[in-house]
């Protein structure tokens, strides 16, 4: 007995242990290892956003989404009359309404009748001249005219110091070129030679398959018009591919030996308009010359004709819209004046009508001779009476409506007129391409006229 006894304390301190360990805090995790060593791995059941339900879902996946058990099927948004107000109307007069009048005079121009004011809208077409005339660049830098706004002194400007010498205009020689002559303005090519090299670009042509040497491009370098070849190579040998502009008459011992004259640029620019005249690229007669002071065919020029080619087309367009309008027009005001006909003689019919039917409610009275009281009362008309006929002028006057209305009303049956097309509807567009081309080709014919009368 004192063995199990003693055993049975031994195991309820064993276990009085245990309990006493699990009831010890359990050591603290850091907060780096919260989400294990890579928290991009770490299964994370939490939906941090509300996520849209889509066509091809399950039931479960709907109702997870949902959180709920049951859900309606359809939301009945089809059988209601249109989106519920969400607005306050406990309020019997809001304090920002606006009054009747204010919008009625605000819708007035989109439902008032056409006039002949806006057919002389629609045939006008603007200035067709002034904004195609491409201004010319001023005498004076944009930096230089900021400066006299401001009221700056001439000291401040960094560009008084150089020579102002005329633009455009060659003067000087190559052989005057050195550092000093290189920073001003007093060596300059013409203006016609400078436009000419600016047109020259890379041949990038092909070389032919004999100028290749071992897989390698056989290679010439030539230093004032010498070349590292052999005195037996020949040309062609060493640059197989020529240049368009090279003259066989360059290599020549009469042409190195002969003896030319020196030119400046003034005489270079007066050679080239020879040359380009008896090839023809220039006009034999006359002066050729252009504005080159004008800087008509710079960066910004370019952009401006760009645009102003652009500005041609829109124009064109908005002309040819405005000219499908004047007939739309035309058609609706004609139909506006039918309607006040109309309503004239409507009005006409009723006024006839309205007579008619204040007569009818008013009877005759006559006096019965020999009744009590001397014959001095009166008695109604005889029940058979009967009542008044229509009368000549109210059946000429619905004889004048009836022949109003079939044969002038005939013309305005069109289901479309006094409709507002949709842009949803297919074909509603009132500008056909089939139409827009025929007017296109007249507002172009109608601008050249205006063109060549100015």
């Amino acid at each position: 007995m004192d063995v199990d006894e003693q055993k049975k304390d031994e195991e309820n301190e064993d276990s009085s242990s245990d309990e006493e360990e699990n009831q010890r805090p359990r050591p603290m995790v850091p907060q780096s290892q919260t989400f294990g060593e890579d928290p991009s791995t770490f299964p994370d059941p939490t939906v941090y956003e509300i996520r849209d339900v889509k066509p091809g879902m399950t039931e479960d996946e709907i109702k997870q989404i949902y959180s709920v058990a049951v859900y309606p099927r359809s939301d009945l948004a089809d059988l209601i009359a249109g989106d519920p107000p969400d607005k306050d109307f406990s309020s019997a007069k809001p304090s920002n309404q606006i009054s009747f009048s204010t919008f009625s005079t605000y819708l007035e121009p989109y439902f008032r009748p056409f006039s002949e004011e806006d057919l002389a809208f629609l045939r006008e077409r603007g200035d067709r001249v002034t904004p195609f005339n491409m201004p010319k660049r001023g005498k004076k830098h944009y930096t230089e005219i900021w400066a006299e706004e401001d009221g700056a002194m001439s000291l401040d400007s960094p560009h008084q110091s150089r020579d102002r010498l005329p633009p455009n205009v060659p003067r000087g020689a190559i052989e005057q070129m050195n550092d000093d002559v290189g920073e001003t303005d007093k060596l300059s090519v013409g203006p016609l030679l400078t436009r000419l090299l600016q047109t020259m670009r890379p041949e990038a042509r092909a070389p032919a398959s004999d100028g290749m040497v071992n897989g390698d491009m056989a290679m010439s370098v030539e230093v004032n018009g010498d070349t590292g070849d052999g005195p037996g190579s020949t040309q062609d040998e060493r640059n197989p591919v020529l240049p368009a502009t090279y003259m066989t008459e360059s290599s020549t011992e009469a042409w190195k030996k002969a003896s030319h004259l020196k030119l400046d640029y003034t005489q270079v620019d007066e050679r080239l308009k020879a040359e380009l005249r008896h090839i023809g690229f220039l006009p034999a007669e006359g002066n050729p010359e252009a504005d080159y002071d004008g800087h008509f065919d710079d960066e910004v020029s370019a952009r401006l004709r760009l645009l102003q080619a652009r500005l041609r087309e829109q124009m064109l367009l908005n002309g040819a819209r405005k000219a499908r309008l004047t007939e739309l027009v035309k058609e609706r005001m004609a139909h506006q004046e039918y309607q006040t006909i109309l309503e004239d003689l409507d009005s006409q019919v009723q006024a006839a009508y309205l007579k008619r039917t204040r007569t009818m409610g008013k009877s005759k009275k006559t006096k019965r001779p020999g009744g009590a009281g001397g014959g001095s009362h009166f008695v109604g008309g005889a029940a058979g009476t009967a009542r008044p006929g229509i009368g000549d002028h109210a059946k000429t006057l619905m004889e004048r409506r009836r022949r109003w209305i079939d044969t002038i009303g005939s013309v305005f049956d069109d289901e479309n007129l006094g409709r507002v097309p949709r842009s949803h509807v297919p074909g509603s567009s009132i500008f056909k391409s089939e139409e827009m081309a025929g007017l296109l080709k007249k507002e172009k014919q109608q601008w050249d006229e205006e063109v060549e009368e100015e």
